[in-house]
């Protein structure tokens, strides 16, 4: 849900961190259908829904309001605004009058994220995926750009979402991009990336990942 704290502003959850239950703006329900339907045009469909998207993912804030109330009567600008203000994964992003999703496209798209700084960076994968992508490197089968974990402890809670027995890669993220391999920074979780060879790849040692 989607609340408002008289001091601290959106927040998600029954309380601010300062405490204060706040003023329901959304329910569980409304947030997930919102959040679905802003996915859909900023990351995967946008021309069926009649958005125009430029090269670096933006699109028009009131065309896409305008979308999004064809569909929700009780939603519109300020709802998406909300949406957007009150999402920790930082998942979308407001720049005057356009809007876009940071990352999780399927959609063709040039980001223009700041390049990684990281040396090493990491992929959560299950024990067949990752001696598929030590021989042919990180993929990406349906998004744009690989989506690499800062942490290996980060890599390993992903990959629980789709293995019981998760593997954890290493990239040589300083090597790669020397090569000419693109990363770029989302957020303090996040890295995309082109295709990543399998030269710069190795699986990571269980003992030195901290669960």
């Amino acid at each position: 849900m989607i609340k408002r704290c008289p001091q601290h502003g959106l927040f998600r959850g029954e309380h601010c961190e300062c405490g204060s239950a706040g003023q329901l703006l959304l329910d569980d329900a409304k947030t997930e259908q919102l959040g679905r339907l802003v996915a859909g045009c900023l990351r995967h469909f946008p021309g069926d829904l009649g958005l125009v998207m430029d090269s670096r993912g933006w699109v028009d804030l009131s065309k896409l309001a305008a979308v999004v109330a064809s569909r929700h009567r009780w939603a519109g600008k300020d709802m998406i605004v909300a949406l957007v203000a009150s999402d920790s994964k930082k998942r979308y992003e407001i720049a005057g009058d356009r809007v876009r999703a940071r990352y999780g496209h399927s959609v063709d798209v040039d980001l223009d994220h700041p390049e990684n700084k990281l040396p090493k960076l990491y992929y959560g994968a299950s024990e067949e995926e990752a001696d598929r992508i030590l021989e042919i490197g990180i993929k990406s089968a349906s998004q744009r750009y690989v989506h690499l974990s800062t942490t290996p402890e980060k890599a390993w809670h992903v990959a629980t979402f789709r293995t019981g027995n998760p593997r954890v890669i290493q990239a040589d993220a300083a090597a790669a991009q020397a090569e000419g391999v693109r990363m770029m920074t989302v957020s303090d979780d996040i890295v995309i990336s082109e295709t990543i060879p399998a030269r710069f790849l190795s699986i990571l040692k269980a003992q030195d990942i901290r669960r």
